[in-house]
C-alpha cells in the first residue's frame, strides 16, 4: 500500500500549498480497488514531515489494519461514504476559506460558472452542522453527500469525493474557486444562476469531450 499512501501524502500536501487548508487540518483518504482498504492522513501530524508509514490502513468500517499512528478523527466520514458509495476511491476534506464561509451561511451554492457544472454538475448543497469527529456528523455527511461530487459542511468546511483521490481533489478545488467567484459576483450585482438544464448540458459535454481519452 506504499504506493496508495504516498498518493494522500502528496493530495494534502498540494491542498496546503493551494491554500485548501491550513496547518494540520483538513484529511485525506484513498480506497484501494483491490483490497477495499483505506488510506487516510493521521490525525494531527505536519503534512510535510508525513512519511508513507504514518498514513493508517484502515478497513470501511475504521478498523485499522496496519500503521501505528492514530488516524484522523474524520475516519468514521471518510468511511461511511465509502460503505454507501461503491463508485468512490478517493475524498478529500478541506477547510477552504470561500468553501467554509459559504457553509457557514448555511445556503446551497448555486452555479454561476461552467468550470462548476463540467466538474462538479450542480449546486452543492450545505448540510446542518454537527461536531467535528462524530458518528453524527458521519451520518449527516453521507446522507447529505447522497450521489452528488460535494457537499458543504455547516461552519466546517467541505467533502469531495471523486473515482479516484486526483478527482476528489480537483473537485475540491472547483467548489472552492466557484465559492470565491460567487462571492464576488454576488458583491457586484446580480448574479446570473446557471440552470439545471445548463448545467446537465455542460456536464455531459464534459464527460464526453474534455480532456484526453485513451486510445
Amino acid at each position: 500500500m506504499k504506493e496508495q499512501r504516498m498518493k494522500v501524502i502528496q493530495t494534502a500536501r498540494k491542498a496546503q500549498e493551494m491554500g485548501l487548508i491550513a496547518l494540520t487540518f483538513g484529511n485525506f483518504s484513498s480506497r484501494d480497488e483491490k483490497t477495499g482498504y483505506v488510506c487516510i492522513t493521521p490525525s494531527g501530524m505536519d503534512y510535510e514531515e508525513l512519511e508513507p508509514a504514518d498514513v493508517v490502513v484502515c478497513d470501511v468500517r475504521g478498523m485499522i489494519i496496519e500503521g501505528s499512528r492514530k488516524p484522523s478523527v474524520e475516519t468514521p466520514m471518510h468511511c461511511l461514504i465509502y460503505q454507501n458509495r461503491p463508485d468512490v476511491f478517493g475524498i478529500c476534506h478541506t477547510h477552504s476559506t470561500f468553501a467554509t464561509a459559504w457553509a457557514s451561511c448555511l445556503e446551497k451554492l448555486p452555479v454561476i460558472v461552467a468550470e462548476l457544472a463540467a466538474l462538479v454538475g450542480e449546486a452543492v448543497d450545505t448540510i446542518p452542522y454537527r461536531p467535528i469527529g462524530s458518528r453524527e456528523l458521519a451520518e449527516v455527511t453521507a446522507k447529505g453527500l447522497a450521489d452528488k461530487s460535494a457537499v458543504l459542511l455547516a461552519n466546517h468546511g467541505l467533502v469531495a469525493v471523486g473515482p479516484d483521490l486526483a478527482r476528489a481533489f480537483n473537485n475540491a478545488v472547483i467548489v472552492e474557486e466557484s465559492a470565491k467567484i460567487t462571492f464576488y459576483a454576488k458583491n457586484i450585482g446580480k448574479m446570473k444562476v446557471m440552470t439545471e438544464g445548463d448545467c446537465r448540458s455542460i456536464k455531459r459535454w464534459a464527460d464526453d469531450k474534455y480532456g484526453q481519452r485513451a486510445e
